[in-house]
C-alpha cells in the first residue's frame, strides 16, 4: 500500500472489499515486522499523531519517544490538529494512540501475522516489538 523513507513497507491485510477493517503490516529493511494499526485510518493517524511510532515498537516511552522529533518540528502540535481535522480523523493522545500500536502489534505473533518468503530457509521476518525493561 505505501512504503516510507526507512526502506519500509506497509501492507493492507484482508480481503479487499470487505466490511471488516483491515489492519495494516509494516515490514522494514532488516527483516523484522509487526502490525500496526487496525485500519487505514488508524494507521494516518499514527503516523501524524506519533511519527517515532518505530521507536516506540524497539522499547521507547515518553518522555524519551518523539523527543527528537518534536525538538527538530516545535510546530508539530499543531500541525497534527490541522492534518487530524483534514483527514477528518479524529483527535487523539500520543498516550492513546501509543496504547493502540503496542495492543495491535502485540498481535502479530499469535494471529500469524509475520511474513515469511516462501521456499526459503531462514526468511521469515521476526517481530518488532521490544518491550522495555522494567
Amino acid at each position: 500500500m505505501a512504503g516510507c523513507n526507512a526502506g519500509g513497507t506497509h501492507y493492507l491485510c484482508g480481503p479487499a472489499g470487505s466490511d471488516r477493517a483491515r489492519p495494516v503490516l509494516y515490514t522494514d529493511s532488516e527483516g523484522q515486522a509487526s502490525l500496526i494499526p487496525e485500519s487505514l485510518a488508524e494507521a494516518l493517524t499514527l503516523a501524524i499523531v506519533l511519527p517515532s511510532w518505530h521507536d516506540a515498537l524497539a522499547g521507547y516511552r515518553p518522555p524519551a519517544l518523539n523527543a527528537d522529533y518534536l525538538e527538530d518540528n516545535p510546530d508539530h502540535p499543531e500541525v497534527r490538529d490541522r492534518l487530524l481535522a483534514a483527514l477528518r480523523l479524529p483527535q487523539a493522545t500520543e498516550a492513546e494512540v501509543l496504547a493502540r500500536l503496542l495492543t495491535t502489534a502485540a498481535r502479530t505473533v499469535p494471529d500469524g501475522f509475520l511474513p515469511s518468503v516462501e521456499g526459503e530457509d531462514d526468511a521469515a521476518f521476526e517481530p518488532m516489538l521490544r518491550l522495555p525493561a522494567e
